[in-house]
C-alpha cells in the first residue's frame, strides 16, 4: 500500500491548535504530545529565538517532550511557551521530579513585529489558548497561528514582500504516519517542486514576482552596482516567459519528488499526492489546496538569473530588474525565520531524531532561496511517538518531501493581509 495524503491532524498521539490576534498580525501554534514524544532539533539560521533546544541534545537526560510551540513575536513571543507549560501542568503532563511535574515545552519564534503591531506579541494567555484550541480541534493553515504575520520576499524591503502563512502536509500508508507544520517567514522566496517561483519579491509596480537571487548576485561587494543586461537579451515579463496555467505551478511541485520518495520507502505502485492532490476529506485545508490549484500561477519567468534551454542563445535573464544599490536591499528587514515541526509515529532514538532534523533542512533548501541567512532563525523540530520500526534513510527521504510540501502550502494557503498580496492574488494579476 502506497502513501496517501492525509490531514496533519489525523496523526495519532498529537494535538494541534492555533491562537492569534488578527488585528495585531501575530499568533502561535501548539503541537502537543501529552504522553511525551522523543524529539530532536536542528537550528541553521544565524539569528534564532528558541527555547529548550539544548535539552534536545542527544547526550542530555530528558528523553521526551510534551509540546513544541511555534510563534510570532520574535524573542518576546517565547512567553507563549510558558502558557503551554501552565496548561500542561494542569493536565499532569511532563517530566516527573517526585511529586512535581514539569512539562517540557520547546519553542521557536519568528519575527513579525513590523507587520501590524510591534506592541502585541504572543504571551502566556495566547500560548495557553493555543493549547486549549488543540484539545478543541481548532486548527487551520494559512493566516493562522504562527503564520498570522508571516511574509516572504523581503530583500528589497517590506513594501515589496508577499504574504505567507502556516503550512501543513501529511501522508500515511496506513502504518507509518508523517506530517509537518511550517510557519514560513523567510527573507527569501518560495519555489515549488520544479523550481518555479511562486512567492517572493514583488516587481516595483507590484504586478509581477521577481527573484531575490537576481538582486543579491549583483550586490556581493558593498559598492557593487547591478550588472547590465547582456547585449541582445530582451526584457520580458513573467507573463510572457514560460507562462503556464495556474494549476501547473502547484502540481509541478509534487510528482518528481514523490516518485523519488516512493522508491526510497519501498512503495512500488502508489505515490504521495502533493499540494495539488485531491483528497476525499472536506477539510478547510483541502479546499484551500484546490483553490490554489486554480489560482497560483506558473512563475517560472521570475526564477533564477538564467533558465537553461536547448538553445543557450535564447536564455531569458533579468525579468523586472531594477537598478538597486546594495544599500537598498532590505536593510529595514531585521529578522526572518522559517520554523517547523515534523510529527510521526516512526520509531526513532533521540540521536536519530536530531539527525533527521538536520536532514530535513534539505526541504527548506529545495523550497526557499536563499535560506539559512545570518539574520534567519531557521529551526526544525522532530517529534515522534515511536511506534513503528522504519528504515531510517528511506523514512528521512519521505519526511524531507513532507516538510518541503508544508513550506509550499504555507504560501499557497495564505490570503491577502496587512497590505501584502498572496500567491493567489499575484497569480490572478499575472494572468490579466
Amino acid at each position: 500500500m502506497g502513501f496517501r495524503k492525509i490531514d496533519v491532524t489525523e496523526i495519532p498521539g498529537f494535538r494541534l491548535g492555533n491562537a492569534e490576534d488578527l488585528e495585531a498580525g501575530t499568533g502561535c501554534t501548539a503541537i502537543i504530545c501529552e504522553n511525551g514524544a522523543v524529539a530532536g532539533v536542528d537550528v541553521r539560521g544565524g539569528g534564532p529565538a528558541t527555547r529548550e533546544t539544548d535539552l534536545l541534545r542527544s547526550e542530555n537526560s530528558v528523553q521526551t517532550i510534551n509540546c513544541v510551540m511555534l510563534s510570532g513575536g520574535s524573542a518576546f513571543g517565547l512567553e507563549a511557551g510558558s502558557g503551554a507549560m501552565r496548561f500542561l501542568e494542569k493536565k499532569g503532563a511532563g517530566f516527573r521530579m517526585g511529586d512535581i511535574c514539569v512539562p517540557i515545552v520547546c519553542q521557536a519564534s519568528l519575527y513579525d513585529l513590523d507587520v501590524a503591531s510591534s506592541q502585541v506579541r504572543p504571551d502566556r494567555e495566547m500560548g495557553e489558548k493555543a493549547c486549549e484550541n488543540a484539545y478543541s480541534g481548532i486548527f487551520s493553515d494559512g493566516n493562522h497561528g504562527a503564520g498570522t504575520g508571516a511574509t516572504v520576499g523581503k530583500y528589497c524591503g517590506m513594501e515589496r514582500a508577499m504574504k505567507s502563512g502556516l503550512g501543513t502536509f501529511a501522508c500515511s500508508n496506513g502504518v507509518v504516519h508523517v506530517g509537518a507544520v511550517a510557519a514560513v517567514n523567510a527573507i527569501g522566496d518560495v519555489y515549488n517542486g520544479n523550481g518555479r517561483l511562486i512567492a517572493g519579491i514583488l516587481s516595483p509596480d507590484g504586478t509581477q514576482i521577481s527573484g531575490s537571487i537576481n538582486y543579491l548576485k549583483n550586490a556581493i561587494l558593498k559598492d557593487d552596482a547591478p550588472e547590465e543586461e547582456p547585449a541582445g537579451m530582451e526584457k520580458e515579463t513573467s507573463q510572457q516567459v514560460h507562462a503556464g496555467t495556474a494549476a501547473e505551478a502547484v502540481q509541478e511541485s509534487v510528482p518528481e519528488a514523490t516518485q523519488e520518495t516512493t522508491a526510497a520507502s519501498g512503495s512500488a505502485d502508489e505515490d504521495i499526492r502533493g499540494t495539488a492532490t485531491e483528497d476525499t476529506t472536506e477539510s478547510a485545508t483541502d479546499h484551500r489546496d484546490e483553490a490554489a490549484q486554480e489560482e497560483v500561477t506558473d512563475a517560472d519567468a521570475c526564477s533564477e538569473v538564467t533558465q537553461e534551454t536547448e538553445e543557450p542563445a535564447e536564455e531569458i535573464v533579468y525579468d523586472h530588474r531594477l537598478e538597486l544599490s546594495s544599500d537598498d536591499l532590505g536593510e529595514d528587514v531585521t529578522f526572518n525565520t522559517t520554523i517547523s515541526c515534523l510529527i510521526t509515529n516512526a520509531k526513532l532514538t533521540k540521536s536519530q531524531a536530531n539527525k533527521l532534523a538536520s536532514t530535513l533542512h534539505d526541504g527548506y533548501a529545495r523550497s526557499i532561496k536563499p535560506v539559512h541567512g545570518s539574520l534567519d532563525g531557521d529551526t526544525i523540530f522532530v517529534m515522534t511517538t515511536g511506534e513503528v520500526d522504519v528504515n531510517f534513510d528511506a523514512f528521512a527521504a519521505l519526511a524531507t518531501d513532507t516538510l518541503q510540501y508544508s513550506v509550499i502550502n504555507a504560501v499557497t494557503s495564505a490570503e491577502d493581509a496587512y497590505g501584502f498580496p498572496s500567491a493567489r492574488t499575484m497569480a490572478m494579476r499575472m494572468q490579466k
